[in-house]
């Protein structure tokens, strides 16, 4: 008697938060843009994404803020090293792939090469230190299908790319 009391007092608080209106539906992509425009003295920053049909807009000190849809996170800002030049040349192939990804340097590579991969949020997935080559292999097949942002480290520079895992 008590466990059937106990589940039916569970589905009921299952449904009565599945019923609060305060809970928000979104899903996460990398779809949208930003932009930043001055006119008359002020800054208005406009931004957009799928999945809202009106503008939000909001104020603060002079600049004006636009929003529509859900605004994901600069994911880029947190994986790029501002102090590291962006202009490390690579070509990588295959990509979209299925088990394996390969680095193909376009320069002569003599320092250590750093290699990272994130998920599409941010996240650390793989890290690994290579010895000077101007080609390196990765068997990536463990990861889980989806995009990803590969940041490559060598001769003080670096490279930042989407892949895509099938």
């Amino acid at each position: 008697m008590k466990q059937l009391l106990l589940v039916c007092f569970c589905c009921a608080f299952q449904q009565h938060v599945l019923s609060q209106s305060n809970l928000v539906r979104s899903t996460t992509g990398a779809s949208g843009s930003s932009e930043e425009i001055m006119h008359g003295g002020d800054t208005y920053i406009i931004q957009q994404s799928i999945g809202q049909s009106s503008v939000i807009g909001t104020t603060d000190n002079g600049t004006y803020i636009f929003r529509q849809g859900f605004i994901q996170p600069d994911v880029l800002s947190k994986i790029i090293d501002k102090n590291v030049p962006l202009n490390l040349q690579i070509t990588i192939y295959p990509n979209p792939f299925q088990e394996r990804i390969s680095l193909v340097f376009n320069e002569n590579v003599t320092d250590d090469i750093h290699v990272t991969v994130f998920n599409i949020l941010g996240a650390l997935v793989f890290s690994k230190s290579y010895q000077p080559n101007q080609q390196i292999d990765l068997g990536l097949n463990w990861l889980s299908s989806g995009e990803y942002i590969i940041k490559t480290i060598a001769n003080k520079k670096q490279f930042i790319s989407k892949i895509l895992k099938k």
